[in-house]
């Protein structure tokens, strides 16, 4: 798919779902270890890569949910 053929519901998935590389190893991630809401609208991701064994989180911000 190109850039041209993507729809905004495509970039948002690639935004908020994009599968990180360890920065240890550089090996691709697949399903977080946890996942947890955070103030402000954002989820926290906990990753622990499958080939090196570190440990990382990322952040994603989704905005004002209205909870």
């Amino acid at each position: 798919m190109t850039p041209q053929d993507a729809t905004p519901a495509v970039f948002s998935f690639a935004r908020f779902f994009s599968r990180p590389l360890c920065p240890e190893c550089g090996h691709e991630q697949f399903v977080p270890e946890q996942s947890s809401f955070v103030e402000n609208g954002g989820i926290r991701h906990a990753w622990l890569c499958e080939a090196c064994g570190n440990a990382f989180n990322t952040n994603i911000q989704i905005g004002d949910i209205g909870i």
